[in-house]
């Protein structure tokens, strides 16, 4: 290896660490704030949650949950909420064939316009579900929905503090029997008052303690609802949560709220599922930088509603299309499906302009390589499905793909995991291509499958559709202007730009979905590691010194 490909192998490593320690930095977005009380303030979430979370307080503990109670009406009271209790006598809760009775705290502070925005979360405690192996009984809720209650009434206190004059008003809802089977959300909402003007929801959650708080799911045609979002200090979200979300069983509060076409976001924590619903969520086991995270996008997407009298109009929450969107470092990127459509078609008059100038091609080969990327892709999520069955028997737990924590040494498999399927994936491409000698024919391949993954994904879950879309539009870009300059400047470098931006969105995005599936999703996930490989090891191909 002469100094040049040294050199080239140097930058190309440094580039991967540099921008995949900033993917994971992306995982901490908010700075804790102790100190300054005219912001939001983990200091007084703290001390909420410590009020909170003395106990267990499901709707099983009644004298418990009325202590909560009672906390949150004080506080409510103090910051000229008037909160009002909605009482249910003998709910039935099929989870435990039993009646109970539920009591939901509902407030209002009125604007000037009789338009709403609602802060939702539960107060409720969980009982372990059976079908969770994980869970235990004694939860204390700190965290959930700790963060949500605490993050409600900071954001209120700095409302008032703040002297806004309130063009348009807040509703609070803070829900009973969430944890129960949604209950206090399916009396809710056959609540004229709670419900009539709110024009925008924002759903807290907690499954976990820890990490950032994901903006995971929303009303469907988003697009309005998305903007409104994008006033947070720090957003933390992409468009394929929601997408996969509507197709799982799961359910939080927010399901009910979309079954009566209330448009709105829901919010949540992911990582840190060890603690969740069992005796571990408790205030010793909280993350301060997640705390001060659900302040920082909450607050000020309350601030913009109620200061701007927009929002007065349901119709600038009104829109009849969805956005694809992503968080990409500390930037939010939201376009258009018909902007999507476009860089799709750019993507294609890329690859035709490659084929037509790239020398050394062949179309067979391109189409073979690719299927070895694609056939490769399969085999690599099979092999993981496999490995994870046999670790779930290894560890006596039930399997299931959305659900498979506590499994020994998680973290280092899932790594070793993803090392050895990008080494073996080195090694096939090399072969595949005598030794990189066709990698024309393998750059224009993978483009080729980027794009094909792009269009079926634009068809049936289009807001997933930037894991492809993105990679694809950077790879071909920096490959035609390396193929039209590269002649006169030494500029091959530039495709260490599609290299960089792919590991900033691949790394948190891979750490999420391993968060939110646990180890049990690592099939899926796979998915996104070959996306992210394939998009790496392309462009490195034009880069003089890795290639021949």
């Amino acid at each position: 290896m002469n100094k040049s490909n040294s050199t080239s192998y140097v930058i190309l490593i440094f580039t991967l660490f540099l921008f995949g320690i900033l993917g994971l930095n992306s995982l901490n977005p908010s700075k804790p704030n102790y100190d300054d009380f005219s912001k939001f303030n983990v200091s007084n979430q703290m001390d909420h949650i410590n009020e909170i979370a003395k106990e267990p307080h499901s709707i099983y503990d009644v004298e418990a949950k009325e202590k909560v109670r009672e906390y949150l009406t004080s506080e409510l009271t103090k910051l000229g909420a008037q909160p009002k209790i909605y009482e249910y006598s003998d709910v039935y809760v099929k989870r435990s064939d039993s009646y109970e009775d539920i009591q939901n705290i509902y407030a209002e502070i009125k604007g000037k316009s009789d338009s709403y925005i609602m802060l939702v979360t539960h107060y409720d405690s969980s009982r372990a579900k059976p079908e969770r192996y994980a869970e235990k009984d004694g939860s204390l809720g700190a965290a959930d929905a700790g963060y949500g209650l605490s993050t409600i009434l900071e954001t209120l206190r700095v409302i008032k503090e703040s002297n806004i004059e309130l063009q348009n008003g807040i509703k609070i809802l803070f829900t009973d029997g969430e944890e129960a089977g949604l209950l206090g959300a399916k009396e809710a909402v056959k609540e004229y008052e709670i419900f009539n003007g709110v024009n925008y929801l924002i759903n807290l959650e907690a499954r976990g303690t820890k990490g950032p708080a994901v903006m995971f799911e929303t009303s469907p045609n988003n697009s309005a609802v998305v903007d409104l979002y994008n006033s947070a200090d720090k957003t933390f979200s992409y468009s394929i949560t929601p997408e996969i979300y509507r197709l799982l069983p799961n359910g939080t509060d927010f399901t009910v709220f979309l079954e009566n076409n209330i448009p709105g976001i829901n919010i949540s924590v992911l990582n840190g599922i060890e603690n969740y619903h069992t005796p571990n969520d408790n205030p010793n086991n909280l993350n301060y930088k997640s705390m001060q995270h659900y302040g920082d996008q909450v607050l000020p997407i309350v601030q913009e509603f109620v200061s701007n009298s927009k929002y007065s109009n349901p119709s600038e929450i009104t829109s009849k299309s969805d956005s694809i969107f992503f968080s990409l470092g500390n930037l939010f990127i939201k376009y258009s499906k018909a902007i999507n459509y476009i860089l799709i078609l750019l993507i294609l008059i890329c690859i035709i302009y490659l084929y037509i100038n790239l020398k050394h091609k062949n179309l067979v080969k391109v189409f073979k390589f690719s299927f070895i990327n694609l056939l490769y892709t399969i085999i690599s999520m099979g092999i993981a499905y496999i490995v994870t069955r046999i670790l779930a028997i290894i560890n006596s737990r039930p399997f299931k793909i959305t659900y498979l924590p506590l499994i020994k040494y998680e973290s280092i498999i899932l790594i070793l995991f993803i090392l050895i399927t990008f080494i073996a994936y080195i090694f096939t491409i090399k072969k595949f291509t005598n030794n990189f000698n066709e990698k024309n024919e393998y750059l224009i391949g993978s483009l080729t499958l980027l794009l094909a993954l792009s269009i079926i994904l634009t068809l049936l879950l289009p807001g997933a559709s930037y894991i492809t879309v993105f990679p694809g539009i950077l790879i071909s870009i920096t490959s035609v202007i390396t193929k039209i300059l590269d002649h006169k400047y030494n500029i091959s470098y530039i495709m260490l730009i599609p290299i960089a931006l792919v590991t900033l969105l691949f790394v948190p995005t891979i750490y999420l979905f391993n968060s939110a599936l646990t180890l049990g999703g690592l099939c899926a996930n796979i998915l996104f590691v070959m996306i992210a490989f394939i998009s790496i090891t392309s462009s490195s191909t034009l880069i003089k010194g890795i290639t021949k």
